[in-house]
């Protein structure tokens, strides 16, 4: 970890390195701490309760799936919203993550609205490549039934895999065809 990093975006840093290599129950303010050099005050002070944590932390691990997309693929292919998707989804720990946040905001009423109004980025992001806006009923019902097979994954990793899902094929049955297919 570097020290020329603002406070914040270390703790953020280390919370998501911890979380992708440990899973969400490692997530500790002395392992952050301990990653980041900080002490435990200075973590409070950035998020002061578990949820403002969880919420930067959600923003935060999009952002890095994004950041890996684009060095994966520099170019704006047409296959960019897909391989995003499967990033996201078809990552044992990112899907391991998310639960664990749900699980956690069923908690906390303040959370839950907040993890509601983030689950809508998968659409967001999505729904510009098929020509069609955010809460299209086609669009959530893709983006529902791809987290349903994220799910499904970590109970049978065996079964279903971003290797074996034909993502085209399944937004296809939703009628959903991306924009640079059209006629």
């Amino acid at each position: 970890m570097t020290a020329d990093k603002n406070p914040r975006q270390r703790i953020l840093d280390a919370a998501l390195d911890i979380v992708e290599t440990q899973g969400i129950g490692a997530l500790t303010q002395p392992r952050i701490a301990k990653a980041t050099g900080l002490r435990q005050s200075h973590l409070t002070y950035y998020f002061p309760r578990k949820a403002d944590l969880f919420i930067a932390l959600l923003d935060a691990s999009h952002d890095r799936a994004e950041k890996k997309k684009k060095v994966r693929s520099k170019s704006k292919d047409s296959n960019a919203v897909f391989e995003y998707l499967a990033g996201l989804i078809f990552d044992r720990r990112r899907m391991q993550f998310f639960l664990g946040i749900v699980l956690a905001a069923s908690e906390e009423p303040e959370l839950r609205a907040v993890l509601a109004a983030h689950a809508g980025e998968l659409a967001r992001r999505a729904a510009p490549s098929f020509g069609r806006r955010e809460d299209d009923p086609a669009i959530l019902a893709f983006i529902d039934i791809l987290r349903g097979m994220g799910f499904r994954m970590l109970l049978e990793p065996d079964n279903v895999g971003k290797n074996n899902v034909d993502l085209e094929a399944l937004a296809a049955s939703f009628g959903l065809h991306r924009v640079d297919e059209r006629r």
